[in-house]
């Protein structure tokens, strides 16, 4: 096997598929990236047996064959390299890499030893452009759970429908929840877990894709693009009914700058316990003052102005999620609706527009 590729390709495709190579592992082979030369073109592919990408790169191949290599070293070896075109050759289990005046060997495997990648049978199918997909992703993955105990809340849940989808994160502390109105096409509805990492390693190979083609099967999800595919084990359900704790009742409405509310927070936080980070939203008529206070580091207070006829009322919450849910948000004002200092509250764009509807639950803290 023998193909030469542009650096400035290897490197991106490198860069990307890093990301699906589990850092520890007790099978070795995971480790390695598969480089495979077909009649119609290079492909690298890598798997951690839950998530497996096969990417096509743009290059010349003299020889048809594969080899798998050490990805990590790959990779390093590559961001060392300074320009030009790189020629990969393989012989038996060993790798020679030459550009300019650098060359190194490295010791691969058989490509006989790496897991094949899966096909899937989808039973939905649809595309969508990149842009807004990854609106949709952003404005909800972070709000992920780290729990395995409770595998489901581990990934964002995704509601598809022809009328458009809607995706739902939760961690029990913050939900996450955006929907998209736009015609599908001729689908049935369907319900699936997505693991974060699937969405992390699509976000880095759609950049300067004009669509995506998704496909849902029984327990895995596809991401078609260009020159790239993406297959990823869905988690496992059920999902909790997630409706059950979207707050009807909140009927206190303050309205502040979005900008105004995360500068202040950031700046109030620098004080707050390590562990807690919590930050005491005290709300009276138009005012708001976020404050902080602790024994070992001091005192923290700012003042805002805002939107806010209710009684006054003093609610604890997590200056992290504030900020995270904060960032996520499009609109220069936002709306957080309240009932009392020990219920959930709901933060929303205080303006929806366009196709993408967004909210966003946090639980409050007691107040230390």
């Amino acid at each position: 096997m023998k193909i030469i590729v542009p650096l400035n390709e290897l490197s991106k495709k490198m860069n990307a598929i890093s990301s699906v190579v589990p850092g520890k592992t007790t099978m070795p082979i995971l480790s390695t990236v598969l480089v495979n030369t077909e009649k119609d073109g290079i492909y690298f592919s890598a798997t951690d047996l839950d998530i497996s990408v096969t990417s096509k790169v743009n290059g010349e191949s003299e020889e048809v064959g594969s080899i798998a290599v050490p990805a990590k070293k790959l990779a390093e070896i590559v961001k060392s390299l300074t320009s030009g075109d790189v020629t990969l050759q393989a012989s038996g289990e060993k790798l020679t890499i030459n550009c300019g005046k650098s060359k190194f060997v490295i010791n691969g495997r058989s490509a006989a030893d790496f897991p094949n990648i899966p096909k899937q049978q989808s039973k939905i199918s649809f595309t969508i452009d990149p842009e807004t997909l990854a609106r949709l992703i952003t404005k909800t993955v972070y709000a992920v759970s780290t729990d395995l105990t409770r595998p489901a809340l581990c990934g964002v849940l995704w509601e598809v429908q022809k009328t458009g989808i809607s995706m739902v994160s939760t961690d029990g502390h913050r939900l996450a929840k955006v929907e998209l109105a736009r015609e599908i096409g001729d689908v049935e509805s369907i319900k699936a877990i997505i693991p974060p990492k699937a969405l992390s390693t699509l976000r880095s190979y759609s950049e300067g894709e004009e669509e995506i083609r998704i496909g849902i099967g029984e327990n895995s999800i596809s991401f078609e693009m260009a020159e790239t595919v993406i297959y990823s084990r869905l988690l496992e359900g059920p999902f909790p009914n997630y409706q059950k704790v979207i707050p009807e009742k909140n009927d206190k409405e303050l309205v502040v700058s979005k900008d105004s509310l995360a500068d202040a927070t950031k700046r109030v936080s620098i004080l707050s316990d390590s562990l807690t980070h919590q930050v005491v939203f005290s709300a009276k008529k138009d005012n708001l003052t976020l404050h902080v206070s602790t024994q070992e580091l001091g005192e923290a207070k700012e003042e805002i102005t805002v939107s806010f006829s209710a009684e006054p009322m003093d609610i604890g919450y997590n200056a992290s999620y504030i900020m995270e849910i904060l960032r996520t948000i499009e609109a220069e004002d936002i709306s957080l609706k309240l009932d009392r200092a020990d219920n959930a509250g709901l933060i929303e764009p205080f303006a929806q527009a366009g196709d993408i509807k967004h909210m966003c639950i946090i639980m409050p803290l007691r107040i230390s």
